[in-house]
């Protein structure tokens, strides 16, 4: 997101519509004492937007080798310019200043970045707002390798076929809380429709309304209207089309915002102690690694902002 893009969210810059948006939110939680945390929190909701900004902006100029580093704290930032809206004494305690994620010690010889895995702890910023962002607290100990997650980003969907000659996600058409999914998706899933009906009403809330010759349409559940919240539908915000995984076991359930954040948190880590393994890979583009690291890369510094913009003033 490059600076003239930020003027949006440098609209709150200011402690008395900040107060005001605040007090609003907090109300609409059934927050205790909205006027007061509003007047306790306007200006740190500003400072966190602020010093996000500022890494964003550093990490549009810099380098490939460092902006992953650039780019995750400003993520951190914004996410916790969104938590105070829903916790608004945050952090009440230490524990949930760590990042909340770990990863395996590397690097084993033939080591591939696909293959490496996060796993959510359970104390730490992740988990703290994934529930009070996105009401999910059930994920503590999940381990996710970075191949299934970067498949979960439909901008990423060109490069792994290029790469892979395959497709991993299926064209679905979004209409306000309405979803069609044609009846290729379904037989994909080896499901019948009754059973793809079931299956998606029970993991996500849809709700089925009909099915027409090529097509089944269900009714979506609030959280699945919006992409900052999905859990089941993935977004292309350049070619603002929405999609599902093509198989059912890509199914991540998670929110993008927080798949952002893992695979960040993973890139940084090894921008940061890896050295050697990462300037082989941005130097002799050793592997397809380096497509897709850079493609994410490109996708994020976009993305994340606006979803956390989204999240600030529809959610």
């Amino acid at each position: 997101m490059t600076y003239h893009k930020w003027k949006d969210l440098a609209l709150f810059y200011s402690v008395e519509s900040t107060q005001k948006f605040l007090e609003k939110t907090y109300i609409l939680n059934g927050i205790d004492e909205a006027k007061k945390n509003a007047f306790k929190n306007s200006e740190r909701f500003i400072y966190f937007l602020k010093h996000a900004e500022s890494f964003y902006k550093q990490a549009s100029s810099s380098p490939l080798e460092i902006k992953p580093i650039l780019l995750f704290y400003g993520m951190a930032q914004l996410i916790k310019a969104c938590l105070i809206t829903r916790d608004p004494h945050y952090p009440s305690h230490a524990s949930v200043l760590a990042h909340g994620v770990t990863t395996r010690k590397r690097k084993k010889q033939n080591y591939c970045f696909g293959d490496d895995e996060v796993k959510i702890q359970r104390n730490g910023l992740c988990i703290h707002f994934m529930k009070h962002l996105f009401g999910q607290s059930d994920i503590v100990d999940e381990r996710y390798t970075m191949k299934k997650l970067l498949m979960a980003i439909p901008e990423l969907s060109d490069a792994f076929y290029f790469q892979q000659k395959e497709r991993f996600m299926t064209k679905v058409e979004k209409d306000k809380d309405r979803i069609s999914v044609p009846e290729e998706a379904v037989i994909n899933y080896k499901m019948s429709d009754s059973r793809f009906a079931e299956y998606m009403s029970h993991h996500f809330q849809w709700s089925f309304t009909k099915k027409s010759k090529h097509e089944l349409q269900f009714d979506i559940s609030p959280q699945d209207t919006k992409p900052c919240t999905s859990i089941s539908l993935l977004y292309d915000m350049g070619k603002n089309q929405y999609y599902i995984p093509s198989q059912r076991e890509q199914f991540l359930r998670l929110p993008e915002m927080a798949i952002h954040y893992l695979i960040l948190y993973n890139i940084g880590m090894i921008a940061r102690y890896e050295t050697e393994w990462w300037y082989e890979l941005l130097t002799q583009h050793i592997s397809d690694d380096y497509v897709l690291i850079q493609q994410f890369l490109l996708v994020t510094e976009n993305k994340f902002p606006k979803y956390a913009l989204q999240f600030l003033l529809h959610c």
